[in-house]
């Protein structure tokens, strides 16, 4: 996947920014969803992204139903932040399928789990963070990234590990990180067509 289409998909993100939407299953009856989004109106102007982010930064594998085997560290979820220049996209995914999408600007996509295509794009991408787990660092705090990067964050049975590449690195194709930041990408796109189905 080529850089372009990590901005395409970054601008997709602003574009989207003034949307939150849970996705539900399609049966929601529009009564319901005019609802959702004058609730959804309501909730924008308080800005959940730092306690959505809160959430899935710390949700636990007993919270999620997930089972950790005993003497080894298992990755059962990565929070990725990344840093869009004006605003943060946080995408969150687990190894139960789930996955949301939050921006520090107000709106994002939750509950994508609900979604085959969304629970496809997961599985490889946990799988593939189990990998990346030898390459980070074990840390207490979880701080945004620095400006023009990005940021990994690995839930584990034993404690959350973080990882940060610049955005440049990434676009040059010179990171070790690039494979991961591609899976990523193709959850977050999987993430944006859900909303679009909206």
């Amino acid at each position: 996947m080529k850089m372009t289409t990590y901005i395409i998909i970054g601008a997709a993100i602003l574009i989207a920014s003034g949307i939150f939407v849970a996705c539900n299953p399609k049966s929601e009856s529009k009564e319901n969803t005019t609802v959702a989004q004058s609730e959804e109106k309501t909730e924008q102007k308080e800005n959940p992204f730092d306690g959505l982010r809160e959430m899935a930064l710390y949700v636990t594998a007993e919270q999620l139903g997930i089972e950790t085997p005993e003497g080894e560290t298992k990755v059962y979820g990565i929070v990725m932040d990344w840093d869009l220049g004006d605003r943060i996209a946080t995408v969150s995914a687990y190894e139960t399928g789930d996955a949301s999408m939050y921006l520090s600007s107000g709106g994002g996509v939750i509950g994508g789990g609900q979604h085959e295509n969304v629970r496809q794009a997961v599985s490889p991408y946990i799988q593939l963070g189990q990998e990346f787990l030898s390459k980070s660092e074990q840390t207490k705090s979880t701080p945004l990234p620095d400006k023009g990067c990005v940021r990994f964050y690995f839930l584990t049975n034993n404690g959350t590990y973080y990882a940060q590449e610049t955005l440049k690195n990434i676009e040059n194709e010179n990171s070790d990180w690039l494979k991961l930041f591609e899976e990523a990408n193709k959850v977050l796109t999987e993430l944006r067509l859900t909303s679009e189905q909206k």
